[in-house]
């Protein structure tokens, strides 16, 4: 297989002429594609790992303590409702790929979350409900206006789902068992996805969504570091007013 062939899902036929018989490599449509394709790709790859650090933290701990079943939910809506009309419109997978890699790890913390929430029986409906749903979108029967509808609805949506967890750190007074990890790399890709979404399809919809999430993702970021902030400074408080009492009783003793 030729080079040319091999790295064609990056770097079209048109482009690797440009770059390697014409010697122009920051040709200006040809470099910017190249580029969103390996942001797209790099993001794609990402997402396949970022909310591990997330899974393993609730696992390892059992509970999903700060973690919004809600949010959980409505992101899975959305990432399927993105990934299946991506899908249906012929969109390269470096434009969406995310929202596969996303969904299932989003779909592991759900299955965790209803489990120590409610049941063992009821994360299994849950299961059988969405892999059915999904089955249903992916089905070549389904009309493209029925995933251009879910399309339109999945603004609200997604927006309901960073919302929701937004609301559940500021009730609780902390981000909980979110990932600092996760929660950085998430910022980091819709930021790039922004771009990749402007370059790659052209979609308004896809591009305020990606906007949008930025946006919430950054002030889920702005709440990690500010919770962090003020559960140290209760730890200090805390120790503190231990070694008082502590001090006090040695007094009484003496």
């Amino acid at each position: 297989m030729a080079l040319e062939d091999l790295i064609s899902p990056i770097i079209s036929k048109e482009c690797f002429y440009k770059f390697t018989k014409e010697g122009d490599l920051f040709d200006g449509p040809c470099f910017k594609a190249t580029i969103s394709k390996l942001l797209g790709y790099g993001i794609v790859i990402g997402s396949s790992l970022v909310k591990i650090p997330q899974v393993i933290k609730v696992a390892k701990c059992k509970n999903s303590f700060g973690l919004s079943i809600l949010s959980i939910l409505l992101e899975m809506i959305s990432l399927t409702s993105v990934s299946a009309y991506s899908f249906a419109n012929g969109f390269p997978f470096s434009a969406y790929g995310e929202g596969v890699f996303l969904g299932i790890q989003n779909f592991l913390l759900a299955i965790m979350a209803i489990t120590w929430t409610y049941s063992h029986i009821k994360a299994v409906l849950f299961s059988c409900a969405y892999i059915a749903c999904v089955a249903v979108l992916l089905s070549p029967t389904l009309p493209l206006s029925i995933l251009i509808l879910f399309q339109t609805v999945n603004l609200p949506i997604m927006l309901s789902s960073k919302i929701a967890q937004i609301w559940t750190n500021y009730c609780n007074g902390s981000t909980g068992q979110l990932s600092a990890i996760t929660l950085f790399l998430f910022a980091l890709g819709s930021t790039a996805r922004i771009f990749t979404s402007i370059q790659e399809t052209g979609d308004n919809l896809m591009i305020i969504s990606c906007i949008l999430a930025s946006l919430c993702n950054y002030i889920l970021m702005g709440q990690l570091v500010y919770y962090w902030n003020v559960s140290s400074v209760s730890k200090i408080d805390h120790h503190h007013h231990h070694q008082q009492q502590y001090s006090t009783r040695e007094v009484k003793v003496n």
